[in-house]
């Protein structure tokens, strides 16, 4: 008799498995398109307003550099070499240099001063524009204008190296049209030869400092050779001439 039950509740338990796997079978399978019901879309997973769908892909609706062009860099500025600044000078002045009275070069001896090093406690040339470093350029570039300015004066004009394209007894209050742009002309010489930097016949703006220096320092001291020489101080002290 129990043998009985048990192969009844067997087949039975055996029934009700198949019944299931129908079940999950039917579950699994693909349904109608049709009689699918529409799932509501989650809210936030909506795509973003400036971008629209096309043919299956994203496009963005809005204006997006794919490749931006990185932020333009640049190193600080820098001056000269103790080595760097004799040689501008001399190419400035025609081969001059800053010495004292036996000839000695002045920037030689203040090297370690300059920032030059010794080898010993440093090994790194300073290239900052200091203060100690502007002062005695400012020294050495008086003495060196001073030499340049009067050497023009005592060559021919056709050897001159600073003023080459006027008298350098003519001021610009006595100077006329054509004196006036010799006197220009000269300025804009001299500032490409020493700074490097050349100013256009177009702007009359770009020579308003040096021609107020010239006025100036010529009015001043009676001299026009005095304003010349002011001009070339001007120009080797300035950050044009000692930077890159």
């Amino acid at each position: 008799m129990s043998a009985r039950l048990w192969t009844i509740a067997l087949a039975l338990g055996a029934l009700v498995a198949c019944a299931s796997e129908d079940r999950t079978e039917e579950a699994l399978l693909p349904q109608d398109p049709e009689q699918s019901p529409t799932l509501a879309p989650l809210a936030g997973l909506a795509p973003p307003s400036d971008h629209t769908a096309l043919e299956g892909e994203r496009a963005s609706a809005g204006d997006v550099d794919l490749t931006p062009t990185p932020n333009a860099t640049s190193r600080n500025l820098r001056r000269m070499s103790v080595a760097q600044l004799q040689a501008a000078i001399r190419v400035a002045t025609g081969g001059l240099t800053w010495h004292d009275a036996q000839g000695r070069d002045q920037l030689d001896r203040l090297a370690p001063t300059l920032g030059v090093p010794n080898y010993i406690d440093t090994t790194n040339e300073d290239l900052d524009a200091s203060l100690v470093f502007q002062k005695f350029l400012g020294d050495g570039v008086r003495a060196v204008c001073d030499e340049a300015i009067q050497d023009d004066l005592d060559m021919h004009p056709d050897d001159r190296i600073m003023i080459r394209h006027v008298d350098p007894t003519l001021t610009w209050e006595a100077a006329d049209e054509a004196g006036r742009q010799a006197i220009d002309r000269n300025l804009r010489a001299m500032k490409l030869r020493i700074t490097g930097h050349n100013v256009d016949l177009d702007d009359p703006e770009g020579l308003s400092r040096l021609r107020w220096l010239f006025r100036s320092a010529s009015h001043a001291t009676g001299s026009p050779a005095k304003g010349w020489r002011a001009v070339c101080v001007g120009l080797m002290s300035s950050p044009e001439f000692y930077l890159y």
